[in-house]
């Protein structure tokens, strides 16, 4: 593959089409194409003469398959469980410089692509098996969320800006349409033909492939928290500490809960129960269709994270530097884990391990029947972003800027 060296922006704001200054484009003499490494996908990279820019662009329609991450948290219900396979010690594959810092929220996989946001504004698409960059482009505002594969559109939401929640077309690298929301940091979802976003403006909206709003929820507050879906209902929690349950077709409330404190943390759905972690330091098992509280579990210090589910055990992490397995049906603590600093991540489930990071630099695999430490691995960096498996590798995004693979 060419590699190509990083633009500066300086195209005349009063030329250039609006979305065309947003992504920082300039004008490039030159395109290269590539087939991607493991699949049978081609992957064209664009750098366009006019208005060019360091685009994306899919010769055929990013169908995910079941192995695949199209999402935060893999599925509308935020399952984060994979079912890879590992032997530890673990080795470092490769490693990819993004040039800037990353939120919380992972990257996602599609095919063999990996795409990621970043703090300094821009979409970036890697190759998942060698590490290599597919191309990338800029969005002049934070980008805190994981974004969303749906069909041929990559979806993905920024924190600022007027236009705040973009659908980018992957197979002709054009934006097809962008909403203003008042900013997102929320993930957003895809459930069946409709995309699932909340934003800052205490809203959660459902849109279809073509940008066509079917409706829109207010919730009175800020809505950090990435909503899940499941059996025909939306959830969505916001900073005012409620949790709603909302018809997904009609996006009316079917029922409201209310916490002690503000939800940042996303919600999960699994196993028939509905997981809301809230800033009051406790963890609501709720049933999903009425709200109902089965369990509040109580820990002592705040969660910022989205707890894991897998069968009867919630792993839930927190600011103390704790991972802390508890048993859904009766909230009976199972095992505790503590590392040497804030874990503000959501573990990643496997049936070998249950993978954490920590601002403490390293990386933990954790036993699922104890806790106990089978493998850690120390990087140059603090790491705040959730970790991602997929096909039996493991990804960590670290503040120095950087994405490891290790297999």
């Amino acid at each position: 593959m060419t590699m190509f060296k990083r633009s500066e922006c300086n195209v005349d704001a009063q030329r250039t089409p609006v979305k065309a200054r947003r992504r920082g484009c300039l004008p490039e003499r030159y395109r290269t194409a590539y087939r991607a490494a493991g699949q049978s996908l081609t992957i064209v990279v664009i750098f366009s003469f006019f208005f060019g820019c360091a685009g994306i662009k899919f010769k055929t329609e990013l169908t995910p398959l079941s192995t695949d991450i199209p999402m935060y948290g893999r599925t509308p219900s935020r399952e984060f469980t994979d079912s890879s396979t590992f032997t530890f010690p673990l080795e470092m594959k490769w490693e990819y410089d993004a040039s800037a810092g990353f939120g919380q929220a992972p990257p996602i996989i599609v095919g063999n692509a990996m795409f990621i946001g970043t703090l300094q504004g821009e979409l970036h698409a890697v190759n998942a098996e060698t590490g290599k960059r597919i191309g990338y482009f800029k969005t002049f505002s934070p980008v805190q969320s994981s974004p969303t594969v749906f069909k041929n559109l990559l979806v993905y939401g920024t924190e600022s800006g007027k236009d705040n929640l973009i659908a980018y077309r992957i197979d002709d690298g054009e934006e097809m349409w962008a909403k203003d929301l008042g900013g997102v940091v929320a993930s957003p979802a895809v459930a069946g033909e409709y995309i699932i976003a909340a934003g800052l403006n205490g809203s959660v909206y459902s849109f279809d492939r073509y940008g066509t709003q079917q409706w829109s929820f207010d919730t009175e507050a800020p809505v950090r928290s990435s909503p899940c879906v499941w059996n025909g209902m939306v959830f969505c929690a916001s900073t005012n500490g409620r949790v709603f349950g909302l018809n997904a077709e009609t996006g009316t409330i079917v029922w409201k809960f209310t916490s002690r404190n503000a939800v940042y943390a996303g919600l999960t759905v699994s196993g028939g129960m509905l997981v809301a972690a809230s800033r009051d330091s406790s963890v609501y098992v709720l049933d999903p269709e009425t709200g109902t509280v089965r369990n509040q579990i109580r820990l002592e210090n705040k969660i910022m994270a989205a707890p894991a589910v897998s069968g009867t055990t919630i792993y839930v992490s927190s600011l103390d530097g704790s991972v802390n397995a508890f048993r859904t049906t009766d909230g009976e603590k199972l095992w505790q884990f503590n590392a040497h600093s804030v874990i503000n991540t959501t573990p990643f489930v496997t049936p070998a391990a249950i993978f954490v990071a920590s601002l403490d630099k390293h990386i933990y695999a954790l036993s699922p029947a104890d806790g106990s430490v089978l493998w850690k691995k120390e990087l140059p960096a603090r790491i705040k972003t959730t970790p991602l498996v997929w096909k039996n590798s493991l990804f960590i995004a670290a503040e120095d800027k950087t994405i490891y693979c290790f297999r």
